[in-house]
């Protein structure tokens, strides 16, 4: 699996985590009361767990600190 494919990948599964959320939201009386607020917190929550994934995996790919040897 290349660097691209398992970048795909992990955008796919926080995609659909993000979406079976907001369906249970839906589906869930506990959150009806305030169901904006509940969708609203889903998908700040899921944007932003993506994205510390996806920083931290690109940090992975090219480290700007590298092992230096010494003669």
């Amino acid at each position: 699996m290349t660097k691209s494919d398992t970048i795909v990948t992990g955008t796919m599964l926080f995609l659909i985590t993000g979406v079976v959320m907001t369906v249970f939201s839906f589906c869930s009386p506990a959150m009806c009361k305030d169901r904006g607020l509940t969708n609203l917190l889903i998908w700040t929550t899921t944007i932003c767990c993506w994205l510390l994934w996806l920083i931290t995996f690109m940090m992975q790919m090219n480290p700007l600190i590298a092992p230096k040897m010494e003669h």
